[in-house]
Formats: C-alpha cells, structure tokens, sequence
C-alpha cells in the first residue's frame, strides 16, 4: 500500500512540476512578445519623427531657396558675357539657350545650354560660368575649317551655305549653314568624298589624313611665299598642290620633310632670280624635275641650278 501512494505522490508532483514549468514558458513567451511590440513600437515612432523631421527641413528648405535664391532680384541676370568666337551671335545664344535678360540665375539650366551648343558642328568646345549675383559668362571654342570640299565632278570652288562641306584639322566634318568670309579663301580639296560621313563627324580616310598633314606644314610657309589654292589627292600616292599663282607642285606620301626642303630653296630660288615656277615634281630626290612660265624678262629655257644643284629645268610658252 505505501509503495502504491508513494508512486502516486511522485505522479502528482511530476505532474506539477510540469505544469509549472509550462507556465514559467508561457509567461517568458508573453514577456518577450511585449518587448518585441515594444521594440517595434519604438522603431515605427523613430522612423515616423525621422520622416517628419525630414519633410518639415525639406519643406523649409524649399521654402528658404524660393524665398533667398529663385524669387530674390539680386540674383537676375543682367549681364551676359559671351566670348562666340564668329560662331553665332549674341541674340543666336539668347534664343538656343534661353539665357534672357531678367531670369533668375539658379533657374537657368547651364547643364542643357551646355549640350546645345556643344552638339553645334562649329564649335569645338564650351565653358559655361554661373557668376553670382548677376553674370553668366560663356565662352566658344570654333572649330577652325582647313579645307573646303568639291563635290564629285565639282570644278567650282566656291562656298555654298547649307551645301558645302568643310574640315578641320581633325577631320571633323561642318556644313555650315551661314557663309564666312573666312570660308572664301580655303583651300579646295578634291579627292575624298565629304558623304562617307555625316556633317558633325570625323571622316575617317587615309588621303584626308594625308592632305591635313601637308596643309599643316605647307601653312608653315609665310603666305608671301607660299599659298594653297587647291589640293587634289585622288592618287593614292600624290598629292598635287596648286597655289595661289596656279602653279603645281607634286607631293609623294612619303619622307615630307625632305619634299619641303627641296621646296624651300626652289622658292628661295624664284626670290633671287624673279622667275615664277609652272610645276615642280618634289618626289624626286635628285634633279628635281621644274617648269618655268617664260617671261620676256627671263626668255632663256636654262636657268642656274639652285643652291644643292639638283633642279632641272624644261621650257614652257610665255604667258600673255
């Protein structure tokens, strides 16, 4: 009998221990979930103050901007310093990039005005200056034309507005559309295709690279002396230069700094002797093949040899 009431004590008090420690479970359960909605509750309401505090200081700051910068008359523009460059015109700039007098200087968009004028095929480069109170300063870059393009069987060598192509010493292609004075007097280059690139491109071609670089170190030559009328480099070995005078010089791709040499003292020659040369083929090395126009002054077919005595002469008519 006492072992039968001692096995149902123990019964009865496993039975409560158990009960007590599912109740010591559920009370730690109920009191970390309070302090998880605690926590999140905190976290909500920080999160809403931040978002407020935010709203309220960018309200006020919006409020202040309009207040001290957009609608403040000290910050109207009045003076607008342009340095175009013979690019466009003072009201051209006023109407591509709305830089009017009287608007406000934060509200003008130099990022966009920037992008217009830069995607000018004229212009190489552009600095735009927001200076406070009053001043936005631009200044243009134009790309400097070297030659004038002939058009396929174009034996003109005039300028056309909105029709000729023009190149800069990159090989950056322009169709301008308004005519420059400075346009008139380019040399034309005959040979490359101006249409195997659209206007506002680099026209990438061997003979075009040829030709820049010839004119580059020709226009080193005092224009006294020496002046590039046209350039014809439809060989793909030559180029036949044709100055100012109508005469002729033959040009080979190769070793130019000894072809402008041999320039250089035929030209000193014509300075000494007076006589005007027809053609001169520079690619040859030694005796130097050259042409003169006959005058009644220089009636002789024989001259004497320039300074390295290796130019030789043929006789030509005398032009009238």
């Amino acid at each position: 009998m006492m072992t039968r009431r001692n096995s149902e004590n123990r019964r009865k008090s496993g039975n409560s221990s158990s009960r007590y420690h599912l109740l010591e479970l559920n009370v730690r359960t109920a009191s970390l979930k309070r302090q998880r909605r605690h926590k999140a509750g905190g976290m909500l309401w920080k999160a809403g103050a931040t978002v407020v505090v935010v709203a309220l200081f960018a309200v006020g700051s919006r409020l202040a901007a309009q207040k001290f910068f957009f609608q403040n008359t000290e910050y109207a523009l009045h003076h607008l310093e342009a340095r175009l460059d013979g690019v466009m015109t003072q009201e051209e700039l006023v109407s591509l990039t709305g830089f009017g007098e009287g608007k406000n200087l934060f509200e003008l968009d130099l990022d966009q005005a920037n992008r217009k004028l830069a995607a000018l095929p004229e212009v190489r480069s552009v600095t735009l200056e927001r200076l406070l109170p009053d001043t936005i300063r631009v200044k243009i870059e134009r790309r400097i034309p070297v030659f004038l393009f002939a058009g396929p069987g174009d034996a003109g060598e005039s300028f056309v507005s909105g029709k000729s192509f023009l190149c800069d010493r990159d090989g950056f292609l322009m169709q301008p559309s308004r005519l420059d004075p400075e346009f008139l007097n380019l040399p034309v280059l005959r040979g490359v295709d101006p249409g195997a690139a659209p206007p506002g491109s680099w026209l990438e071609n061997e003979r075009l690279a040829f030709a820049i670089r010839l004119q580059q170190a020709l226009s080193e030559i005092p224009e006294e002396n020496f002046k590039i009328r046209s350039m014809d480099v439809s060989k793909e070995y030559a180029a036949v230069v044709t100055d100012s005078s109508n005469a002729r010089y033959t040009f080979g791709n190769n070793d130019l700094p000894s072809q402008f040499e041999r320039l250089r003292k035929l030209l000193a020659h014509c300075q000494e002797t007076g006589r005007q040369i027809e053609t001169a083929n520079l690619m040859v090395t030694r005796n130097t093949p050259v042409t003169f126009v006959l005058t009644p002054e220089h009636g002789s077919p024989k001259i004497s040899p320039v300074a390295n005595g290796n130019t030789s002469s043929s006789k030509k008519s005398a032009r009238r």
